[in-house]
């Protein structure tokens, strides 16, 4: 029993002593890093996948090892402006020291949100780290490894090269209505005749790779896509362009669809009529800091649900968008059909002129904006289509002739709860 006491004495005075020696050299000139024994406490607590690490984290606050310093010191809080993130040499007065011990001070839940309360040990350590630092200290972050030419996981159809980081997942609601800008007022500039609606799910598999679930309401169709970035820009140059494979399937399972061989029979919901493949190649380029470039050639097969055996559209969609100030963009976007359209169908029919049906290009022109974890899209289009074959289809509108529609995209991303 005795040797147990003097065993565990010691101990516990060893680890003062480690801890001491870990910070007593910051004392003497102004910290440039965090001490292990802090960002131990972070890397285990706070910095974890879907919580305060990436380009994701809540409020800007990545507590990884690259980021966490400057993040926190005598950085403003986002919660009370009045306050320091940290304060050097003012625990009291620091906003983390009263996220970690529950203030009453303080907005939103306690650090850390998930898991058990920091110990009074941990919280110790960060306060005794807080009192080492010098006053007036600072620390620039360091640049980002990659760029990011493109918010959101596509623009308002087009896919981009962006995938999702793991820990968060992405819910997406997307709006065109059906009547055109030139009804005017007593039509609500074509507001009054409805909606097509697209909804999508999305998560990471790994940082690089992304699944989505999504559905139209037209034909009831179902959307199962993946994308896979295998090339990121780096902004020292090293790796000038980003580049991914998005592919999928759209599958139309609305009951009520004729067999194309048999108007009198209607189709299975698992007949392979129903499905209609795509893949495209998409690249992305910043080529100014407020200006990003978009190119995305594509295949669609079996498009068209009242056709059999039609050609592959092959498409060459572009975007590219110019910020006008932080946060908030201009963009335009247009999916020219190379080939295959006499069997495409777009949503809403093809537009007849002089009796014929014409198949014109989807293009969109509308603004972007950028906040916290959402991205707003809101822009005027020609095309209907919001699944991917359905865009690739073409569009029943002549935007050349003035005539579009109102749409929208809401992207929101979220914490996984595990």
């Amino acid at each position: 029993m005795f040797w147990n006491e003097q065993f565990e004495s010691r101990s516990r005075g060893f680890s003062v002593l480690v801890l001491l020696l870990a910070l007593l050299p910051l004392k003497g000139f102004a910290q440039q890093a965090i001490p292990d024994a802090v960002l131990d406490i972070f890397e285990e607590k706070c910095a974890v996948r879907g919580c305060h690490t990436g380009s994701s984290a809540p409020k800007g606050l990545d507590l990884t090892e690259e980021y966490a310093f400057s993040s926190l010191v005598n950085v403003p809080s986002h919660d009370n402006s009045r306050l320091m993130r940290v304060k050097p040499q003012d625990p009291v007065n620091s906003y983390l020291m009263l996220k970690i011990t529950d203030s009453p001070l303080i907005r939103g839940a306690r650090m850390p949100k998930r898991g058990k309360p920091l110990s009074q040990q941990e919280i110790a350590t960060i306060e005794t780290w807080i009192k080492s630092l010098q006053p007036g200290t600072r620390v620039q972050a360091p640049p980002p490894e990659y760029v990011e030419a493109f918010p959101g996981l596509s623009l308002s159809t087009l896919p981009t090269t962006e995938t999702l980081e793991r820990g968060v997942f992405s819910y997406r609601i997307a709006h065109r209505w059906r009547g055109k800008v030139d009804e005017g007022f007593a039509n609500l500039f074509g507001l009054d005749f409805g909606a097509h609606m697209f909804t999508q799910l999305a998560f990471p598999v790994t940082n690089d790779v992304t699944v989505a679930v999504g559905r139209s309401a037209t034909n009831a169709t179902f959307e199962f896509s993946g994308k896979w970035r295998f090339l990121r820009e780096k902004t020292d140059g090293s790796m000038p362009i980003s580049a991914a494979i998005h592919a999928g399937v759209d599958w139309a399972t609305r009951k009520e669809i004729a067999d194309p061989n048999n108007p009198n029979r209607r189709l299975s919901r698992t007949d392979g009529e129903r499905f209609a493949w795509f893949a495209q190649l998409v690249l992305s380029k910043k080529v100014h800091e407020r200006v990003s470039l978009l190119l995305v050639p594509g295949i669609l097969a079996n498009g068209n649900v009242n056709l059999l055996d039609e050609d592959p559209i092959f498409t060459l969609g572009f975007g590219g968008k110019i910020m006008l100030f932080r946060g908030f963009s201009i963009f335009v976007e247009g999916v020219p059909i190379l080939s295959g359209d006499d069997g495409a169908n777009p949503v809403g029919g093809p537009r007849l002129e002089n009796g014929k049906a014409v198949i014109n290009d989807a293009f969109t022109i509308g603004f972007e904006r950028k906040v916290g974890g959402h991205v707003f899209h809101v822009y005027v289009t020609n095309s209907l289509g919001l699944a991917t074959g359905q865009y690739m289809s073409g569009a029943n509108f002549d935007f050349a002739d003035g005539d579009f529609r109102l749409g929208f995209n809401i992207y929101r991303s979220l914490r996984l709860p595990f």
